[in-house]
């Protein structure tokens, strides 16, 4: 059998998936403003909504990419 492909596993510490479980809650709750504020006609809160929700997510992609070699 051929061993040439190896699937490892990390462990990550109890703080390291706490942090990724609050980054994901604030992506979902950000998002939902920003849903709330463009559907009830708020331009100005929806944009800045939608800039930090964006600006989270390329944060955590980017710390992600970052982190996934060690």
């Amino acid at each position: 059998m051929n061993d040439k492909y190896v699937i490892e596993i990390k462990k990550r510490s109890w703080v390291e998936w706490l942090l990724w479980a609050g980054w994901l809650v604030a992506e979902i709750a950000i998002l939902q403003m920003a849903m709330a504020s463009g559907a009830e006609l708020e331009p100005r809160a929806a944009a800045i909504f939608w800039v930090t929700f964006f600006v989270l997510l390329i944060g955590g992609v980017i710390v992600w990419y970052m982190r996934r070699s060690k």
